[in-house]
């Protein structure tokens, strides 16, 4: 499997919210470093942490792939967006079941055996919370999930 395949395939699966799926497209000590949240670590915990709570809070999400390229070293770049009602609580915004829609970029390492062993996610936080509703960004407590 080419390295833009396995990119394909991370979020086709992020939309099917087969969190599972997702973890078995990675090495084992894969790790995951999500920009705005300011977490990073293991992709078997703070990955699959923060896929669990997306698909909760967004049974209906939808992942766009409007442009994916891979690097010469291997990496998977890709601009994507996501959009969905909200269902549930998320990253500490109570349900508002506003629908919303981000664009993200997302860089997944491949190794030579075709296996995801980095995972980097950006997006806008502040435009996160605007789409959400939240009206006062000092009223919003972050806590680790």
């Amino acid at each position: 499997m080419s390295a833009r395949s396995l990119a394909e395939e991370f979020f086709a699966r992020m939309q099917a919210a087969d969190v599972d799926g997702i973890l078995g497209l990675m090495t084992p000590e894969a790790t995951v470093c999500l920009v705005p949240l300011n977490r990073s670590g293991p992709v078997a915990a703070d990955g699959a942490s923060y896929l669990r709570e997306l698909s909760k809070a967004f049974p209906d999400l939808l992942v766009r792939v409007r442009r994916l390229f891979v690097t010469g070293d291997n990496t998977a770049v890709a601009e994507i967006t996501i959009d969905g009602t909200q269902a549930d609580a998320f990253l500490a915004v109570a349900n508002q079941e506003k629908h919303f829609d981000l664009d993200q970029a997302w860089l997944l390492t491949v190794t030579p055996d075709d296996r995801i062993s980095a995972v980097i996610g950006y997006w806008d936080q502040n435009q996160l919370y605007r789409r959400l509703g939240v009206k006062r960004l000092d009223q919003i407590t972050i806590t680790a999930v």
